[in-house]
């Protein structure tokens, strides 16, 4: 899956917490998180702490794969 924004990540993150079964209780619980700041992580706000995104996708099961962009890279 390709991800391109904030929101479009807290929507994976919310449809693979859903497969899983799991409520945003039990997976803040898991990640070390409160349930408030998985709302607003699925949510799509941009001001989440990168650490803690990484511990989520940690407890998911998810990762993160960076891919160039044609025509990236330029000052």
């Amino acid at each position: 899956m390709r991800v391109r924004t904030v929101l479009e990540l807290g929507a994976a993150v919310r449809e693979r917490r859903e497969h899983l079964g799991w409520s945003q209780q039990s997976l803040a619980d898991a990640a070390g998180v409160t349930r408030e700041w998985v709302v607003r992580f699925e949510g799509g706000k941009a001001t989440v702490r990168l650490d803690r995104v990484f511990d989520v996708l940690t407890v998911l099961g998810l990762g993160v794969e960076l891919a160039t962009r044609t025509g990236g890279g330029e000052p």
